[in-house]
């Protein structure tokens, strides 16, 4: 039960999707209290998100949970571009392991399983409180908290300050509307409908293997694998379908016509929506800010809206436990859309680009189409590495906008104790920021680190393993993906950010205490703010 709290709690978080719980979940372990509002009191049954990728998993990693998720998931399968003639026209896959991430790049999953796992491991959370059936009706601001008018699933009504609250509450967001924020369009908008269905198993081999853009002019269509029997198709509506909320069974099952027949699966899940583009002009009103669908909305082409959403939380999460934890100034959660903005519109443009070549309507139009892509890749469909077309941070928190800043670290396999069996690198070490370091520094240049280290909080961690150094991670590899990646970038240091993007990195040993010194100056962070000295190897 809601009690009115004489403190506030850290953060209100309103809204329990995947968005809420991951973001509940990840400020719940770094220590802070968190309050949960959702206005629904269960998961919705349904699918809706369809793939995940490697960036997400890693995050579900972090949370506990990316276990649990495997019977509920399965690797993304190659997507064929078909041409108006039927044949291909591109061709997206995610390469050879091993994986830049540990995990593989991309993957189909069953949504209401995810956030049963989310809503486990948010449970298990001393500091978070869950609260269903709660809608938040009010929100006002002060200068040091803000205040929710939330009503109870009895009809009476209580009040809860926090210090900030963020709004994780759908593409209809309440929350955004009582702060008058408005979304920017993109210009993109089509009306789809989309599919979900439990095929017979006796009847998959019947199916394509692999994922297929049917780029007709006829009728534009999507199909997915997704775990299990769960196959997804999604069809462009017609002008006269456009304005249909639902469309009859027998209406979808002469869609399906071309794959299936009634007696072959089952429909689990058909929804008509028109697909937006959008994103916010303004991401932080005060102590509000808003994640996810709230903050935007992207058509499906990439498989990137929910993913777009986890970005939105672990990016906010460890800015909001600086903040709170009075490591930082407030100006850090600026940040948050300063970095977000520009890659959902970045992400959303490659979305845009992806959804015209599908969804080409003219007959004429779509034959030049097929001959240019085709041309531009030398007459012959050549697979190109789908996480390739996802975008890194080029604003906010990054030393410079020159690559590999704002793209995520590697997450190697390897052990940290000699002759351990090897693990995840991100399960060996603690959350917060890392400095990784190619060959192990001498003792001066080690003392000359160990400043800037404690106040950034920073775990040392060097992959040359041939010698033990005090106060450094020794990481032995065991896939060689962080000694290709130095190799690649000709660099000997990397400062990775806690949501594991690279901040910054330094051409030569030389150069990375003035790395660090200049994250300490961008972060408004000093040794005596911080409450964390220099961590030490487990």
């Amino acid at each position: 039960m809601l009690q009115q709290n004489p403190e506030p709690v850290d953060v209100a978080v309103i809204g329990f999707g995947p968005v809420g719980a991951t973001l509940a979940a990840l400020l719940g372990q770094r220590g802070l209290r968190v309050a949960v509002f959702d206005k629904s009191e269960q998961i919705y049954p349904l699918p809706r998100a369809f793939a995940l990728d490697h960036e997400a998993l890693r995050v579900f990693q972090e949370i506990g949970i990316a276990g649990t998720l495997a019977p509920h998931m399965t690797p993304y399968r190659p997507t064929i571009y078909q041409g108006s003639d039927g044949e291909p026209i591109q061709h997206f896959d995610m390469g050879p392991s091993p994986y830049p991430l540990a995990w593989a790049p991309s993957y189909t999953f069953n949504q209401p399983a995810l956030e049963t796992s989310l809503r486990e491991a948010v449970g298990k959370l001393p500091g978070v409180s869950v609260h269903l059936g709660h809608e938040v009706l009010q929100l006002s601001q002060s200068p040091d908290h803000a205040l929710l008018g939330v009503r109870r699933p009895d009809g009476t009504e209580a009040q809860l300050r926090a210090r900030y609250v963020v709004g994780c509450d759908g593409g209809t967001s309440p929350t955004r509307k009582q702060l008058g924020l408005k979304l920017k369009s993109l210009e993109f908008d089509e009306p789809w409908i989309v599919v979900d269905m439990h095929v017979n198993e006796d009847k998959l081999d019947r199916l394509p293997a692999t994922n297929v853009q049917y780029c007709h002019p006829s009728r534009p269509c999507t199909y997915v694998v997704g775990p299990g029997t769960h196959r997804r198709w999604e069809f462009l509506l017609l002008a006269d379908e456009a304005e249909q909320r639902e469309m009859p069974p027998e209406s979808i099952w002469k869609l399906l016509a071309p794959w299936l027949a009634p007696a072959d699966a089952r429909i689990w899940r058909a929804a008509t929506y028109r697909f937006h583009a959008v994103v916010l002009e303004q991401w932080r009103k005060g102590r509000v800010l808003l994640a996810g669908d709230s903050a935007h909305q992207m058509p499906p082409f990439l498989a990137q809206g929910m993913c777009q959403g986890l970005r939105d939380a672990v990016n906010l999460a460890w800015k909001l436990q600086w903040v709170l934890d009075e490591r930082a100034p407030e100006s850090l959660l600026d940040s948050y859309g300063d970095e977000r903005s520009p890659q959902v519109e970045d992400v959303t443009a490659t979305v845009k680009r992806l959804g015209q070549i599908i969804c080409e309507r003219d007959p004429v139009r779509a034959a030049e189409r097929d001959r240019l892509l085709r041309e531009q890749q030398g007459g012959q469909v050549r697979m190109q590495l789908r996480q390739s077309l996802l975008p890194g941070v080029h604003h906010g928190l990054i030393d410079c906008d020159e690559l590999p800043a704002g793209t995520p670290f590697p997450q190697a396999m390897g052990s940290i104790e000699p002759g351990a069996v090897p693990q995840m690198m991100d399960d060996l070490l603690p959350h917060g920021f890392l400095l990784v370091l190619r060959h192990a520094p001498d003792a001066a240049a080690l003392r000359a680190l160990r400043e800037p280290a404690a106040a950034l909080g920073a775990q040392l961690l060097c992959i040359d393993a041939a010698a033990a150094v005090p106060g450094i991670a020794m990481l032995a590899e065991a896939d060689g993906i962080l000694a290709a990646w130095f190799e690649r970038h000709q660099c000997e240091g990397a400062l990775v950010r806690p949501d594991h993007l690279v901040y910054g990195v330094a051409r030569i040993l030389g150069e990375v205490e003035a790395l660090m010194q200049r994250a300490c100056k961008t972060l408004g962070a000093t040794p005596n703010r911080t409450r964390l000295a220099l961590q030490e190897p487990a």
